[in-house]
Order: C-alpha cells, then structure tokens, then sequence
C-alpha cells in the first residue's frame, strides 16, 4: 500500500510516496518527466521504500516567481531533505537517483554522508557543471530563449534539425528534444525544470571527501547506447572524485524503467543483493 505526503518549508513543496514500513530504507529520485512511482519495482517485505517527486513533478511545489531572480539553492533542498528525514524518522537509508535526480542527490551527499548506507546513481545528470547543457542555463540570454520556445515550440524543433544537420547535437538527443517540444505541457515543464535547478552544482572535492571518509559504497549505472547521458560521461566523472571503478555498463538506453531494463540492473543494486 501506498502512503504520500507532502513538506513544506517557507514556498516550497514536496511530495513523497512511501511504500513499505520494512527496517531497510530506499530514498529514491526520479528524473526530468518521469514520475515517483517508477520506484515502486522495489517494493519488498523487508524494505520501505521513499520516493520523491522533485520540483515541477507532481505535487512538488517551486512557484514560477521564484524562477529566474531566486532559483533552487543546495541548502533549501537540504533542508527539505531532513525534514522527510525527520517525518519518517529515518538515520540510515539507501540513496538511489535517476538521471535529474543524480544532480539533487549529488548535491545532497556531501551534507547527509554519514547517515548513508549505499549511493547508486544511474545515468546520473550533474557530473559536469561546465557541460553547454549546464553552463547555458545559468546565462541569462539563453533562459529567455528557452523562455520564449514556450509559446513557440518549432523554433525549438527547427534550432534542433539544425543542430543536428551541422553535428552539433545527437541523434538521441535531438529526438528527446523534439519528444518533449511536441507537447505544450511537457516543454514547459522542461523550461521550468531547466532554469530552476541552474544552482545545484554538485562539488567533486567535497563528494570525493565524503565518500571516502564515511566509505560509502558508490556505484554509476549506465546504458553503453545512451546518448543523452553517456558512458564516458560517467568515466571522466569517476576519474575527478578519484573513485575510477564504481561505473558499470548495462546493455541499455537511457530508458531504465521498461521492465526489460529493470531486469538488466535490478541485481546490481546493493540493498537487492
């Protein structure tokens, strides 16, 4: 059975569905346009499973004011983060991220490292702030493009195909681009997630630090055909925390939560085995 519940400090909302009351504790983060219930293949006797829905994401709250002149800060979800701590009485748990939710829960690490069981990210995004991807969103003419493909999503398309034809962006890429441009709701969502999360910069010295001190098991799932988040990706990542053999390489894309995928990286993760 399922339970949700919502938090709120100050502006700010979150969701969480909680499945289970097993002694072990799973937290999990979803990604960008999927939802908190892509964890519940999780879901065992033993186990509770907490699953959060991250901002512009179901119930989850971060008001559109707030968007360019006051966006996300580490601290704020830090915060939020130990009051679902607090309301479940947790102190040790799990962490497992997908895609976005590998930014929030890279952020979080280095502040909630000693309370950690086992970190498993997988296709995670934020192991470069200095991606185009990262670095375009915190400059302010590209966030009023973005902006602006909101009202009008096939220049978004049309700037996608010229990507494309001048090999500047991907196959896989410019498809996830136009999925998501296709549908008014969902390039909204996308803008808003993109322009709010711009300050969650992960630290690599201080997850390094954090890592090894607390000798927390770290592991990076990838998809070897990913090409929205790619292996080598994960590799160059690895090497700059100074922790270069937690990646392994599954037979996948970047969709993990088909039920094909879930039997491809479902025994590797550490709370299963």
């Amino acid at each position: 059975m399922t339970r949700t519940n919502l938090i709120s400090i100050n502006n700010l909302q979150l969701e969480y569905f909680v499945l289970g009351e097993g002694e072990e504790v799973v937290i999990c983060m979803h990604g960008h346009g999927r939802s908190a219930n892509d964890f519940e293949f999780l879901e065992a006797a033993n186990r509770k499973v907490i699953s959060i829905h991250l901002f512009h994401h179901g119930n989850s709250i971060f008001p559109e004011s707030r968007i360019e002149n006051n966006p996300l800060r580490t601290e704020e979800f830090v915060d939020l983060f130990e009051l679902i701590l607090k309301e479940e009485a947790i102190t040790k748990f799990h962490l497992l991220a997908f895609s976005q939710g590998g930014r929030f829960a890279l952020c979080l690490l280095p502040f909630i490292a000693e309370k950690l069981l086992s970190f498993t990210l997988i296709a995670p995004d934020g192991m470069d702030n200095h991606s185009f991807y990262n670095w375009s969103s915190r400059q302010k003419w590209a966030r009023s493009l973005m902006k602006s493909f909101e009202s009008n999503p096939n220049r978004l398309i049309r700037l996608s195909k010229i990507a494309y034809n001048l090999r500047l962006m991907r196959p896989k890429v410019r498809d996830f681009v136009q999925e998501f441009s296709a549908n008014k709701k969902l390039i909204v969502q996308a803008s808003a997630t993109w322009r709010t999360f711009r300050l969650l910069l992960p630290n690599n010295k201080a997850i390094s630090k954090a890592i090894k001190t607390n000798k927390i098991p770290f592991l990076i799932i990838m998809g070897e055909h990913d090409q929205v988040i790619r292996p080598k990706q994960a590799y160059q990542f690895a090497e700059n925390i100074g922790i270069p053999d937690c990646v392994i390489e599954i037979n996948n894309g970047h969709n993990f939560f088909k039920k094909s995928s879930l039997d491809k990286f479902n025994h590797l993760l550490p709370f299963v085995q």
